[in-house]
């Protein structure tokens, strides 16, 4: 079970490499789609979406009992094209400065939590696990696999 410390190292390790992919990304790279279909530019707003949406959807997905699928009945798909597709008109400046904003709010929350909502098993895409493991997968994991493919250097 990841503790509270873990996840917000976790949290700060994704806000310095957001900042230090986002210097490798050449200028007119940013709207050039990578393998799996987004751009640099989307992968950053989709990680700042998934920070922003956490800390509001947090509590309800907490207090979720282990047998309730969480992603039953949402289109996840859906969801993100409808968080991406909020920042994709934006500047890259504001996207990076919604990603680290977005990451010290979340970090804030996540400072909040008790060690009972951390523990309790969730049932997320059918794995059960501990609260602070799902968080940490939807907040860290996930992030850190965006933030470095979009910095790859391959595009489509």
């Amino acid at each position: 079970m990841a503790t509270k410390q873990e996840m917000i190292d976790g949290m700060e390790f994704v806000r310095a490499q957001a900042k230090r992919v986002a210097g490798l990304i050449d200028p007119g790279d940013w709207d050039l789609n990578r393998p799996q279909g987004w751009t640099p530019k989307e992968m950053f707003a989709h990680v700042a979406v998934t920070a922003a949406t956490i800390p509001a959807m947090g509590a309800g997905l907490l207090a979720a009992p282990e047998n309730v699928e969480l992603t039953s009945g949402l289109d996840i798909g859906a969801l993100n094209e409808q968080g991406v597709s909020s920042l994709r008109a934006v500047p890259v400046e504001q996207v990076l400065e919604a990603l680290d904003n977005n990451y010290v709010k979340l970090i804030d929350w996540t400072k909040g939590l008790n060690d009972e909502q951390l523990a309790g098993k969730k049932t997320f895409l059918t794995m059960t696990m501990p609260g602070s493991d799902l968080l940490m997968t939807l907040t860290v994991m996930h992030a850190v696999h965006h933030v470095y493919e979009a910095g790859l250097r391959v595009a489509i």
